[in-house]
């Protein structure tokens, strides 16, 4: 996709510094043909012809390769395909070619866009702090009580004419003294809307975490060069095979009790990257907004960062991808190859975007079992829910049924995308006695053509075996679903 956005950009700046075709070419020592069929992008621009075309243009390279273009127009298709989900659309020119020719109206639809999400999540927010909160639930509670009161006393008085002069000032004294009950619930009511304490947030910390995630494909070069340069220094080698330390007792070290199991290779190492990696974290969050006055989203970006610094040097990304390529994208044959966790190796699998060295693309998400999302990664056509549970039908929650055990399936969404779903539950924790297991369910997706590369999709007929599926009940089509929990909302 970055190739074809390269040649819209050099022509649509050659256009803005007037330059012609042929003076151009002539310039940077090519002929004009050969420079019209990269403008079309027929043909690709070598490096250093790109140089010699940056040079001339007066900008630099980078606003040439087509990198920041490509994550435009991916969103952009993310866009597309959440609205697809729950409505039909006009058939839209290719997502690359709104961006390479028009960049600043695609960056604008997507802040407008951001700023609906935002408007969504207050209203989703909102409507749950109604439904759940317990001070609006007794407030209305005690003024409907004492409207009642009010009322049956109100009307005892104007319905009796024989009440005697006592009977009625108590009657009178009822209303007045709920009324001024019903008053100051009133008041204490509207002290709370107004409040500015409780006013409800558009971005929560973690949706920015998300964000910053999403922006980035979650792949962060500097930390996957800081992993390779701590490898060749032997420091994950000091942290990964160091043995444990014990005292006297025979207890871990630091650990009286013996009640806790020693860290594992990848805590050590997230704590050896907090003080290794700072300035690396603290430049990635430095380029995306939204961190500077948000303790609270700094705080979890910026541990979602450390940990992703070390799963690179546990699972280092050239290694990895042959690994993966080699076991066609198993994430259990993974997690045994580099000694970590299904989870861990699963969610390394959404990182492999280096440029020219991509893996298969994964959209990735954990939930539990009562259907709360803790960590999702989008597709371009593929929207995750943010909020409550996605469909029924995903395997995500069907793996629960078979804890340790790979559940999947072709799904068919109503847009007309087809993807590949495997998900197994997991423990997270083993269970104590007489407590429950601590199951989470991890859930990666792919393309339906790109099930070929991946052992999951083996021995699933892709015909047969193609679910109809949706996004959230909300918003999916299929009024007559068996699994429909909720009405949608467009219909």
């Amino acid at each position: 996709m970055a190739t074809k956005l390269v040649g819209l950009k050099i022509r649509n700046l050659r256009m803005q510094a007037g330059l012609a075709q042929g003076t151009l070419a002539q310039r940077t020592g090519i002929s004009p043909s050969y420079l019209n069929l990269i403008e079309r992008n027929r043909r690709p621009a070598p490096t250093a012809l790109l140089d010699r075309i940056a040079a001339e243009l007066a900008v630099d390279r980078a606003q040439l390769d087509g990198e920041a273009e490509r994550r435009l127009a991916d969103e952009v298709r993310e866009v597309s395909a959440e609205l697809a989900a729950s409505e039909k659309l006009p058939d839209l020119a290719p997502a690359e070619q709104f961006v390479g020719h028009h960049p600043g109206w695609a960056a604008l639809l997507l802040r407008v866009y951001r700023s609906y999400q935002d408007r969504d999540a207050a209203v989703l927010a909102l409507a749950d702090r109604l439904e759940h909160n317990p001070f609006l639930r007794d407030s209305v509670h005690q003024m409907l009580t004492q409207v009642t009161s009010i009322r049956s006393a109100a009307e005892i008085v104007h319905a009796d004419d024989t009440l005697d002069a006592a009977d009625s000032r108590r009657f009178l004294k009822i209303v007045a003294d709920d009324s001024a009950r019903l008053s100051q619930t009133a008041r204490a009511l509207a002290g709370f809307f107004d409040s500015a304490q409780t006013r409800v947030r558009a971005a929560t910390p973690t949706e920015k975490v998300d964000a910053l995630i999403v922006e980035s494909q979650n792949y962060f070069p500097e930390l996957e060069d800081y992993a390779d340069a701590a490898r060749a220094a032997g420091d994950a080698g000091r942290v990964l095979y160091s043995p444990p330390v014990f005292d006297a007792a025979g207890d871990p070290a630091g650990d009286p009790t013996g009640s806790e199991d020693p860290p594992s290779p990848f805590e050590r190492l997230r704590a050896q990257v907090r003080q290794g990696a700072a300035d690396e974290v603290a430049a990635i969050l430095a380029r995306h907004e939204g961190f500077e006055q948000d303790d609270a989203a700094c705080r979890l970006a910026t541990e979602a960062l450390y940990a992703y610094a070390a799963a690179a040097m546990l699972m280092p990304y050239e290694p990895f991808l042959a690994a993966a390529e080699r076991h066609r994208y198993d994430p259990d044959r993974l997690a045994r190859i580099f000694g970590v966790s299904y989870e861990q190796a699963a969610h390394r699998l959404t990182t492999l975007r280096r440029p020219g060295r991509e893996g298969v693309r994964f959209a990735f998400m954990r939930a539990d079992p009562s259907g709360y999302i803790s960590k999702r990664l989008p597709l371009p056509r593929l929207p995750l829910p943010r909020y409550g549970s996605a469909c029924p039908l995903w395997v995500i929650y069907g793996a629960f049924q078979t804890p340790g055990m790979t559940a999947r399936a072709y799904g068919a969404l109503t847009s007309g995308d087809d993807f590949l779903f495997f998900a197994r539950a997991v423990e997270k924790q083993p269970a104590t006695a007489g407590g429950t297991r601590h199951l989470m369910s991890i859930m990666l997706a792919c393309t339906a053509d790109d099930a070929s590369r991946v052992a999951a999709g083996d021995g699933i007929e892709r015909r047969a075996g193609t679910v109809p599926v949706g996004t959230t009940c909300r918003l999916c089509v299929r009024e007559a679903c068996r699994q429909r929990q909720e009405p949608p909302l467009v219909v």
